[in-house]
């Protein structure tokens, strides 16, 4: 397997971005719902902020995704960083003046959202022309993405944002801001084209293009069925997490107890990112996305029986490994199964369904928690990933995705 770096110079540059960034926002990912919990310990105004920080993906993904064919993706990506490192900038101050507030956290997450989703489009398109459109090529780029991804976003920044977290509120913030400009610079100084090969689209233009992506999708069986199953995953993933900080200080762990909770997870996703490839030939993808679905399955189940402190962490160490799994499947066989120009746009109804059912997710948590207790919210989570599991079995077929992977 030809390593990515090699192939492409601007590889490391981007993978840096990436990683560096992504160490901020697990901190952040750890600050928001402790300074929620914060100001309140009722689940449903708690998840509320899970909610308005996801909602914009129902609301943009779309536009985004179709704008991502038509820009300068480099750029688009950097100036969006610049973006969220203002609005990051603006979140420390109210923590520092004292005026921070659900409201607040509400606003501010919705239009650190906003920014984020103009970068993921964006970024979503690179990957496949800085690579190739080779399965086994985007497989090992995708898992080292990921991987970079679940070490910064799931271990180092939430273990780094729990610890400065009990020092002081506002230095997670800080780092986030920091990893912004960071990125930044390194995405300015990558130097291959990433324009679109289509021109900058007209808002005239716009209104026609949204349909197309949208179209294609929904003729293609094993991209529809993946989105699917991606978008049920996260409903059931956040099902669970909008509510996770309180059955943790509910189990006993504090608020650096609660970040290393987080980072148990990429203990086992790394293991993933490491195993994705061989994995796959050993199972095939199809197969593959089934046992992780079990995985998550299980997972959700155990963490709703847990009683003890301790008891958490294996269970978030299993469904850290079946998520990079599924999760690298999914992404390379989309990469590999989009035509170029359309790559965009059908990322971007992609993530509709996907992200879009975070904030549905992270409401139906808040309200399960709210009626039963909160540990119905992690059964219910176990039940959704039990029906996608049927649907993967039923649709995602080997002889489907070994189309894909022949080109």
């Amino acid at each position: 397997m030809t390593a990515p770096a090699r192939v492409a110079p601007d590889f490391p540059k981007f993978w840096a971005a990436s990683a560096v960034s992504f160490v901020g926002d697990g901190m952040s990912a750890v600050a928001l719902p402790l300074l929620a919990a914060s100001l309140s310990t009722d689940p449903l105004v708690v998840a509320s902020v899970v909610v308005a920080r996801w909602l914009p993906w129902v609301l943009f993904a779309l536009p985004a995704g179709a704008l991502a064919d038509s820009w300068d993706r480099r750029r688009a990506m950097w100036v969006c960083d610049l973006v969220r490192a203002g609005l990051v900038a603006l979140l420390a101050l109210a923590v520092v003046t004292g005026t921070l507030t659900i409201p607040v956290l509400m606003v501010a997450g919705f239009l650190l959202t906003c920014a984020g989703i103009v970068f993921d489009s964006n970024s979503a398109t690179v990957l496949p022309t800085m690579l190739g459109r080779d399965p086994a090529s985007l497989r090992a780029g995708n898992a080292r993405l990921m991987t970079a991804q679940t070490a910064a976003l799931d271990f180092v920044g939430p273990l780094a944002g729990g610890v400065l977290f009990a020092w002081s509120r506002v230095v997670p913030l800080v780092g986030d801001l920091v990893s912004y400009l960071v990125s930044a610079v390194l995405l300015r100084r990558m130097r291959g084209d990433y324009r679109a090969s289509t021109g900058a689209l007209r808002p005239r233009d716009l209104a026609r293009a949204l349909p197309e992506g949208v179209r294609w999708l929904a003729r293609h069986r094993v991209l529809r069925a993946i989105t699917v199953v991606s978008g049920g995953s996260n409903l059931a993933s956040f099902a669970e997490s909008a509510v996770l900080v309180l059955f943790a200080a509910q189990l006993g762990l504090d608020a650096v107890g609660f970040g290393l909770l987080l980072a148990a997870g990429s203990v086992g996703a790394l293991v993933g990112g490491a195993v994705t490839g061989r994995l796959t030939r050993w199972l095939g993808s199809a197969v593959a996305i089934r046992v992780a679905l079990l995985g998550d399955c299980a997972g959700s189940l155990l963490l709703g029986l847990s009683t003890q402190a301790w008891m958490p962490f294996p269970v978030l160490a299993l469904t850290g490994f079946t998520v990079m799994v599924r999760n690298v499947v999914h992404v390379s066989l989309r990469q590999a199964a989009t035509p170029e120009h359309l790559i965009g746009r059908v990322s971007g109804v992609h993530r509709l369904v996907t992200y879009g059912a975070i904030p549905l997710g992270a409401l139906a948590g808040g309200l399960v928690a709210d009626a039963f207790g909160l540990r119905w919210a992690l059964f219910f989570g176990s039940g959704v990933y039990a029906l996608l599991f049927v649907v993967a079995v039923r649709t995602i077929t080997r002889s489907r995705v070994a189309e894909i992977e022949r080109g």
